[in-house]
């Protein structure tokens, strides 16, 4: 069953996706692109903005890309029994007149597959720092 994924177009055109994350008080949440097994490669990182958020590294996408959103209660880490996982893969891509829209079929991830710098950048307090959700 596939569904629809509104991402963002970059200045040439291609399909994109902001990634990021962070540590409440009590919540953690992430977003991040796996390609192949791996963290995939930002084309921006933002110095600067909101805490926390999703908007922290801009990665491009590509046909076979996962989508994966993490949420819960602290502690993130693969025991917690509270955590969410969302994975999505990107089937194909649809030109809107404005936004990309991508064309994904839900997949199951397992926490071992989760890179140990997104559970790193899961646990910080009001995160900023978008490297630990892509490949360096």
């Amino acid at each position: 069953m596939s569904e629809k994924l509104e991402v963002i177009k970059t200045r040439r055109g291609n399909p994109a996706l902001w990634v990021g994350g962070g540590a409440t008080t009590s919540k953690f949440s992430a977003r991040f692109v796996m390609r192949a097994g791996r963290l995939a490669r930002a084309i921006f990182i933002a110095r600067y903005g909101h805490r926390c958020n999703a908007g922290q590294a801009l990665v491009p996408l590509l046909e076979g890309d996962i989508v994966v959103e993490l949420s819960g209660r602290r502690p993130a880490s693969p025991d917690n029994p509270d955590l969410f996982i969302l994975a999505r893969r990107i089937i194909s891509f649809e030109d809107d007149n404005q936004h990309k829209i991508a064309i994904v079929e839900y997949v199951d991830v397992s926490v071992d597959d989760i890179p140990p710098s997104v559970w790193r950048g899961c646990e910080i307090y009001h995160n900023r720092d978008g490297r630990y959700f892509i490949a360096e």
